[in-house]
């Protein structure tokens, strides 16, 4: 096995996870995998590029001037690792194990139907993650609106994380998370990368659905796993996060559902989800609605503004 694994990280003011990220990279076992490391910093103001490993010559750092989204950063990652064999989008919030890439990229040399691998996630306490969605579809967007998916998951299927298994077995699922996502560039290739209309959130949805469209399968695999501390780069900017996150996914349904239910759904998310929101918060989490208010007035001036 002689393998170019290429891995790309896409950070924006991660901190020092960031370093636990890449220091767990380069403690791995490589036997027999070049690798090259490109972050592609998305004009992050922290000290995040601080790294132990500055001036290693398998790590590239790429410096935006602007942050121009996920999906946008994961492609110019992608562009500079033209000679590797293999991709691997990786979360700045992660860190691996020392044979997770020997165990994924065996698995893909073994099993060709598979086209996109993911891990299981385990946060700190070792408890396991949901890391695989849904595709989401207007009726199950619909569920998330009202709220039904949040109080009665099992009843309305949520529109993108896949609660209806415990992880704790592999199989093919409908789109693994983007925090972890390896596959053959020519994977990539075929699908011309993300789509950089998603600022961030729901560039993996539709690389996924895309990836099924022309016939690739995505694949969980449990038996191999990674460390997900999450949300490493939105904590403190729950708001902003929660306004890209709808933004997204009315973007998501025009482009594969089109006019009709792109409408449907954009006017539900504008009146009805702000109510569901709030109620849902007051029984939840009240301090939340402060930055619900907030999102919803970003998602209302970016409407107003561009129409």
């Amino acid at each position: 096995m002689n393998i170019n694994l290429g891995i790309i990280i896409v950070n924006f003011n991660s901190g020092s996870i960031l370093n636990n990220c890449v220091n767990s990279i380069f403690r791995s076992d490589l036997n027999e995998i070049n690798l090259t490391v490109v972050i592609v910093d998305n004009d992050s103001k922290d000290d995040s590029l601080n790294l132990d490993k500055v001036g290693d010559d398998r790590l590239i750092i790429l410096r935006n001037r602007e942050n121009k989204g996920f999906g946008f950063a994961c492609n110019q990652g992608a562009e500079l690792l033209k000679k590797s064999t293999h991709l691997l989008f990786l979360n700045p919030d992660t860190e691996v194990q020392e044979n997770t890439f020997q165990e994924s990229i065996k698995f893909l040399n073994k099993n060709s139907e598979v086209s996109i691998l993911g891990t299981m996630h385990r946060n700190e306490n070792g408890k396991i993650q949901i890391s695989c969605s849904n595709t989401p579809t207007p009726i199950r967007i619909f569920w998330d609106i009202l709220g039904l998916s949040k109080v009665f998951p099992k009843i309305f299927t949520p529109a993108t994380l896949m609660t209806n298994f415990d992880h704790k077995s592999s199989r093919f699922v409908d789109q693994v998370m983007g925090a972890y996502m390896l596959m053959e560039r020519s994977v990539f290739e075929k699908l011309n990368g993300f789509d950089t209309r998603f600022f961030v959130y729901y560039e993996d949805a539709d690389f996924g659905l895309r990836s099924r469209k022309i016939g690739l399968k995505s694949y969980y695999n449990s038996d191999i796993e990674i460390l997900h501390h999450g949300r490493g780069t939105t904590k403190g900017i729950s708001h902003i996060a929660l306004f890209y996150n709808l933004r997204s996914r009315v973007q998501f349904i025009h482009k594969h559902y089109g006019y009709f239910w792109g409408i449907i759904i954009q006017i539900l998310t504008f009146i009805v989800e702000p109510i569901t929101r709030v109620l849902f918060n007051l029984i939840k989490n009240p301090t939340e609605n402060r930055n619900t208010v907030k999102a919803f007035k970003m998602l209302y001036k970016y409407k107003f503004n561009n129409g």
